[in-house]
């Protein structure tokens, strides 16, 4: 660290020899010139073709039904793979669509009234940009779809230890209670 150090201090010092500045003021004008370059770099337009999601490479779905019948598939995949399941049949159903979660900014303020009670309140508002099609907001993710319930229907549901497999791999996969997955047996 101290061999950087040294480096930098005789930089500086030639170049202050060189312009006549001392060097406090040249360390200055060298912050404030990188600073420039840093906004200038920001605003700079990328093409989108170029950018990728750093979040997720998971395709998003518009279409609920499109969701719905992805998942029951891949439900169906994993399930009919559980040793004595067999055959295998799945319905999802959605409580809800996706949703996307909007960039916010919180502001927090105290009042004093003329009783001098102070009192706190919160501000939450959306960060709204100019965009291709007017404004709009950012949005930071996309929340899947939320799903209501799991009905499997299967030819080794008759097997207790079958049937609780298939409700642990169901509620792990998908994050809901055992008690919105139903398990029967295929006749």
């Amino acid at each position: 660290m101290k061999k950087i150090t040294d480096a930098l201090n005789k930089i500086i010092g030639l170049i202050s020899e060189k312009t006549k500045l001392s060097p406090k003021i040249l360390i200055a004008a060298l912050l404030l010139a990188a600073g420039a370059v840093a906004l200038l770099i920001g605003e700079i337009p990328q093409n989108e073709k170029n950018v990728s999601s750093p979040v997720s490479t998971t395709k998003i779905y518009q279409d609920p039904d499109e969701y719905t019948n992805n998942l029951e598939e891949r439900l169906t995949s994993i399930i009919s793979a559980i040793d004595g399941a067999g055959e295998t049949k799945v319905m999802v159903t959605l409580e809800s669509g996706s949703e996307d979660i909007y960039l916010h900014d919180f502001d927090y303020g105290e009042n004093a009234d003329s009783s001098g009670k102070n009192s706190f309140e919160r501000k939450d508002e959306y960060v709204i940009v100019d965009g291709s099609s007017g404004e709009q907001g950012i949005v930071v993710r996309i929340a899947e779809p939320k799903v209501r319930g799991v009905a499997v229907v299967c030819k080794g549901a008759g097997s207790e230890i079958v049937r609780e497999q298939i409700v642990q791999a169901v509620t792990a996969l998908l994050d809901i209670s055992s008690a919105r997955v139903s398990v029967a047996k295929m006749n």
